[in-house]
């Protein structure tokens, strides 16, 4: 993977985490996001405790799925174990997204199990809750990755959030929303007397559906999210007009520019 793909794999990453606040799946800090190129044993992941207005393609640190080493300006995410984890026992997943989104996270504490309920959701299967483990340790690493592994793309981890996987960032982003809005399915139909499941030729043949059609309209591709920036001289309205817009502290937003404005 040559040093331009590398760069352009992360700016998806940045991408990506815009587009998770944007949907309301995560807030500051929250939750993470890894991807490698396919059939490489090295993946990029999103630095510990970094916002996702501030970060850039720079900021993602570089982790060999082999040896579990890191490279970096920052530290890892500190569920950089899970992600590992995963790539180690999913060679078809190059995507790994986790969030604290409220009704995934809901049903997690309940620690129940979301079933396939409508067609949409055959392509993710059965959403288990893994077992509770503390975070960032190689105990959640080892539950989830291993729920991964019994025919589902997503997991509920008890207590906590969700994670989605995909053969790219495009994919794992959907079934991360899709998590969501099962989520919320799940319990208005439980709440009105009973969530009941497809049976498993319906899954079976919303599954062949899912897999033609989005072969035949290629929707395996990144969403089109743009970073936001500012172009050109930056006036000091500029920076507060941004700063409210983004959520951000005026000082933050203006020690982020000169940070990276020092490091290019």
């Amino acid at each position: 993977m040559g040093t331009g793909e590398q760069s352009q794999l992360c700016q998806q990453i940045v991408e990506i985490g815009l587009s998770l606040i944007e949907a309301g799946l995560v807030t500051g800090t929250a939750g993470n996001i890894s991807a490698r190129s396919p059939g490489e044993s090295m993946a990029f992941i999103t630095p510990s405790g970094r916002d996702y207005h501030l970060l850039t393609e720079r900021d993602m640190v570089r982790i060999d799925i082999g040896s579990g080493a890191v490279d970096g300006r920052w530290k890892p995410s500190s569920e950089w174990r899970l992600h590992v984890a995963i790539y180690q026992r999913r060679s078809d997943v190059n995507a790994v997204i986790h969030h604290h989104a409220v009704w995934a996270s809901s049903v997690a504490t309940a620690r129940k199990t979301i079933p396939v309920l409508i067609d949409e959701a055959a392509d993710i299967g059965p959403i288990t809750t893994a077992p509770y483990a503390p975070s960032g340790s190689p105990e959640l690493a080892d539950v989830v990755s291993e729920a991964l592994t019994q025919g589902t793309n997503a997991v509920l981890l008890a207590n906590h959030g969700a994670v989605a996987v995909g053969r790219d960032l495009g994919e794992a982003f959907r079934r991360a929303l899709d998590v969501e809005r099962l989520a919320k399915i799940y319990i208005a139909a439980t709440l009105l007397g009973g969530a009941h499941p497809l049976d498993e030729g319906a899954v079976t043949r919303s599954q062949e559906f899912l897999a033609a059609y989005r072969a035949e309209v290629r929707e395996h591709q990144f969403p089109p999210v743009t970073a936001p920036r500012i172009m050109g001289p930056v006036s000091l309205q500029d920076l507060v007009r941004y700063s409210f817009k983004s959520g951000l502290t005026f000082a933050s937003l203006l020690y982020a520019l000169v940070y990276q404005r020092l490091q290019r």
